[in-house]
């Protein structure tokens, strides 16, 4: 009697899962057969911003993309016509778009993630709207309407080679690419800095056009970048403070451990500092004279 009752158990255990697998699979097949006949609800898209909410690209552009790309109308479309995948990749072709997603959720919906190219400069071209820089030295176009707040760069003559970050030959725009992303990693150049500009002479020094001040920074070349920002770091906040923010036309740093300066009034009383820091002077260039402050 033990054997049979055991027998009858398992044949009503394997009754049991063979139900539920057999459940399982109808509630799959009706889903999967459902899900190829249903068409999309609505189109969800997501833009993640820059610094805030600013866009490179808007909603509007990436519909058209989509719609492109697929030959119709995405909206009332029938989910199974359409290949994710390629929608996708069109979308990541878009210099503005650092990566795209593309997924359907539980309502229809089709639901389009973009992450967006982070630029660090604009580049501002003679004749037309320039382009934009990103983190990783690309390219990136700049369109009507869509406009990210970065500083912007002027008096650049280069023509952009994709190559200008591995190349051995002299780059200007590399230099400035190099002071910018320093720039941006810093919490008080950050908000100083908002214009490059190459001298237009013989030199082609790279100046520094502050938010605050009518000062302009020469800042020369990309060389000992670090040490320069310290030496301005510090006479921002030891100098003018006392020296006054409207005193300078320009602050040099491309000299040792000095900071240059030439005075907007000339014939203004010189006033006495402390040394700023150790060995770091600034010095002060009036009528090609040469006076440390101390």
């Amino acid at each position: 009697m033990s054997g049979k009752k055991l027998n009858i158990k398992r044949v009503r255990d394997a009754f049991i899962w063979v139900s539920l697998l057999a459940g399982i699979s109808a509630l799959l097949y009706f889903s999967i057969h459902r899900k190829s006949n249903a068409v999309v609800k609505t189109l969800v898209i997501k833009i993640e911003g820059i610094e805030g909410d600013e866009k490179l690209i808007s909603e509007k552009e990436v519909k058209q993309i989509l719609m492109l790309a697929a030959g119709k109308t995405l909206t009332k479309s029938n989910i199974r016509t359409l290949n994710l995948r390629k929608l996708e990749a069109r979308l990541n072709k878009d210099k503005r778009i650092e990566r795209a997603d593309l997924y359907f959720d539980n309502q229809d919906r089709l639901n389009v993630r973009i992450s967006q190219k982070k630029p660090v400069i604009r580049v501002i071209e003679e004749a037309g709207a320039g382009y934009y820089l990103d983190e990783s030295g690309r390219q990136v176009p700049v369109t009507q309407g869509n406009v990210v707040r970065v500083p912007i760069v002027t008096g650049l003559s280069e023509v952009y080679d994709a190559k200008f970050l591995t190349s051995d030959k002299p780059s200007k725009l590399k230099d400035i690419f190099a002071i910018m992303k320093y720039v941006k990693n810093d919490d008080f150049l950050s908000s100083l800095i908002e214009q490059v500009h190459v001298a237009q002479d013989s030199i082609k020094d790279i100046i520094l056009v502050p938010k605050i001040g009518r000062e302009k920074i020469i800042f020369g070349d990309a060389q000992n970048m670090a040490y320069k920002f310290d030496k301005l770091k510090i006479f921002y906040r030891d100098g003018l403070p006392r020296l006054g923010w409207n005193r300078y036309k320009t602050l040099n740093l491309k000299y040792g451990n000095q900071v240059g300066g030439t005075l907007v009034n000339p014939d203004i009383a010189k006033i006495s500092m402390p040394v700023l820091k150790d060995t770091l002077q600034a010095v002060l260039i009036t009528n090609n004279k040469q006076e440390s402050i101390h």
